[in-house]
């Protein structure tokens, strides 16, 4: 009797701790559950060292796209998934303004004339970064190999606003990064 009470017990309390909504204070329409931005409090700075871009001898830095909202996709070509991926994200990418929202990827733990490749065949819009060792990535909280693809969606002053782990969809970042867009802008930071 005891083991069923246990059992009964366990059951409840993870129905109570999935049943909340991640945080959100309402349901933002084409995304999943739970998936919003991050309180602006709770917001920490993204990452801003210059890295090179993949298939040139340019750098780009976070930094130099502040003021915009910045929709950061963590990708390799190797990954299934981010294959299927690819084309919500060039979708998002045509259907947003430039002026508000930039596009940018980070190809990691790859070889160049792969990812290269991987560019040329889904004719991405947008630069990428390349981060063979996985050193910038990392840096974001859990991104890696293992949790390809994640996509990383930076607030107009450069601090993460939201994590997308796994695949993610034209409107779930169309619906993220307008919302991003819209926030008002802190004139003192």
């Amino acid at each position: 009797m005891t083991r069923w009470w246990l059992l009964l017990a366990t059951a409840l309390l993870l129905a109570a701790c999935s049943s909340g909504d991640g945080g959100c204070d309402e349901r933002l329409p084409g995304v999943r559950p739970g998936l919003c931005p991050l309180p602006v409090e709770q917001r920490e700075p993204a990452p801003v060292e210059p890295m090179p871009v993949l298939g040139s001898d340019e750098v780009l830095s976070l930094a130099d796209l502040r003021g915009r909202v910045v929709v950061v996709n963590f990708w390799a070509s190797w990954c299934g998934p981010c294959r299927v991926e690819q084309p919500d994200l060039n979708q998002a990418a045509s259907g947003l303004p430039d002026q508000d929202v930039a596009f940018l990827g980070v190809n990691i733990e790859d070889r160049e004339p792969n990812a290269l490749a991987h560019v040329r065949e889904f004719d991405v819009p947008y630069p990428h970064l390349f981060d063979p060792t996985n050193a910038y990535a990392s840096r974001f909280g859990g991104v890696g190999p293992r949790t390809i693809p994640t996509t990383v969606l930076i607030d107009v002053e450069g601090r993460v606003a939201a994590r997308v782990f796994g695949l993610t969809t034209t409107t779930e970042l169309t619906v993220l990064a307008e919302q991003l867009a819209d926030e008002p802008v802190d004139d003192e930071a």
